[in-house]
């Protein structure tokens, strides 16, 4: 059987309470990662389990057989589930990581369940997720840490490699295999998978890449709107992809040339196209792949339904960097567009029920912006009236501070391994560098914004650290300098 990708986290409330195995020190959301995998492992194959139930049932195998403490007896799955069949368990944290065996196994569409390293601090932070498919020199991967969940999947370099080789990355492998009969391997050949097409907004073309980036891979060829790709990657990998910012798919052209597009501009062939962009996508010769922040929405989204037919503005407070709007109403969901401070947003809810939102913390406004993107705003960054005041939020893009009112705050003790400065306000943004405990930072926004966020879950603050480097830091572990 075909693997179909998943996505849990073993922080979901349903679940992340519960003790883990036969431990009572740890709990699902604190250390279940292994056994979270291990879930969506199954569920890919064709079952349906949630962390809880599978944590029960390999409870119910007994101590040693399923658990051993709280630590995952590898071979309990194959009692609980006879069908996944534990194959192997290779620990490399003293040697490089077997890539070929990996590749090997990914490419006849088995996934494998790794350790890794999540922190770049000395020492071995263990935390296990899943590599489902290759990407390039890199791997895709279901990360079970995440809530909400990752709208997709994202790079094991992407996340955990911390510049680091892709064999020192990985500190251990374990493979399972169904034994069901699957006469062909998942990979499919050139001239099978799924069709795609260039969206034909795309006047001047989308390009091919010799690689899943930018910045140092080469363009093959230009291929124009309207113009049929074939995916080189198992349809169910293909259709996390299509429409995900920051995603490549493996595609030939009609020329038989092969490399990586923007998944983000392409269609599935027989889909409703998406939405098209106001832009044309800005890939003619010596300009670089379109951002993200363009993207069309995939789909249209509800019409006010209801006399009151709301109108909204977005607060001066955001600054030049303008208000993101996501494809989902949290924090972490991708971007649709980035929306100027001032501009006239149509409420795509009902107005009774939008109306309560405008200006209020943690609340989110379904929107649509110049008649063609439609998502979700941060609602405490918007206003009825163009010029009235918000509220501050870690999804704007905060105003630079004026002259003589520049605040100084300090990384909180409680940072104990360093605190990450992200070049986006979003804990799966890239880390631009590890801030130690102490470290003076200088706030790049307004104070009386800064001042009501620092100590607070799930706020963020824009800063610059003594290096001249600018990013964004979470507020939680963040103090303020005495006066």
């Amino acid at each position: 059987m075909a693997f179909n990708p998943n996505i849990l986290s073993q922080r979901d409330p349903r679940w992340k309470g519960e003790k883990l195995g036969f431990d009572d020190t740890v709990t699902i959301g604190t250390d279940g990662c292994t056994l979270t995998c291990l879930t969506m492992l199954v569920n890919g194959y064709g079952f349906n389990e949630t962390p809880d139930t599978l944590n029960r049932k390999l409870l119910d195998l007994g101590p040693g057989n399923g658990f051993t403490d709280g630590l995952i007896a590898w071979e309990g799955l194959t009692k609980a589930f006879p069908k996944i069949v534990y194959k192997n368990n290779i620990v490399c944290r003293e040697k490089p990581a077997p890539l070929d065996s990996i590749n090997r196994s990914l490419d006849t569409g088995r996934p494998l369940v790794v350790e890794v390293d999540r922190s770049p601090s000395p020492g071995l932070e263990s935390h296990w997720v899943i590599l489902i498919a290759r990407q390039g020199d890199d791997y895709l991967i279901l990360d079970p840490w995440p809530f909400p969940t990752d709208s997709g999947p994202v790079s094991l370099a992407g996340r955990y490699g911390f510049g680091n080789p892709l064999d020192q990355v990985i500190t251990a492998v374990v493979l399972y295999q169904d034994s069901s009969p699957s006469p062909a391997p998942t990979a499919p050949l050139p001239n099978s998978g799924l069709m795609v097409c260039v969206q034909e907004t795309l006047i001047a073309g989308l390009r091919l890449r010799s690689a899943p980036e930018t910045t140092s891979s080469s363009t093959i060829a230009i291929e124009p709107a309207g113009a049929l790709l074939r995916c080189l990657e198992p349809d169910a990998i293909v259709l996390t992809k299509i429409g995900s910012t920051n995603q490549w798919l493996q595609v030939n052209d009609p020329d038989g040339a092969s490399g990586f597009v923007a998944a983000w501009y392409v269609n599935r062939v027989g889909a409703p196209p998406s939405v098209p962009a106001p832009q044309p996508e800005p890939v003619p010769a010596l300009q670089p792949e379109p951002g993200p922040v363009v993207q069309p929405a995939t789909s249209p989204l509800p019409q006010p339904s209801d006399p009151l037919e709301l109108t909204v503005f977005v607060s001066q407070s955001v600054g030049i960097s303008g208000l993101r709007m996501r494809k989902q109403p949290y924090p972490i969901s991708a971007s649709v567009t980035v929306v100027p401070a001032g501009a006239e947003l149509t409420v795509l809810e009902p107005g009774a029920q939008a109306l309560p939102k405008v200006g209020q913390q943690n609340q989110w406004l379904n929107v649509r912006y110049k008649n063609s993107n439609n998502g979700f705003v941060a609602a405490w960054y918007t206003e009825l009236e163009p010029g009235s005041s918000a509220m501050p939020s870690a999804d704007s893009r905060t105003a630079v501070p004026s002259a003589g009112e520049v605040l100084t705050v300090t990384v909180s003790s409680q940072a104990i391994a360093g605190l990450r400065l992200r070049d986006q306000p979003d804990p799966t943004a890239s880390t631009l560098k590890i801030l130690p405990r102490g470290t003076t930072l200088t706030v790049l926004e307004a104070p009386a914004s800064a001042l009501s966020r620092i100590g607070l879950e799930d706020q963020w603050l824009q800063v610059k650290e003594p290096g001249g480097l600018s990013g964004y830091v979470a507020a939680r572990y963040i103090e303020k300098v005495n006066d």
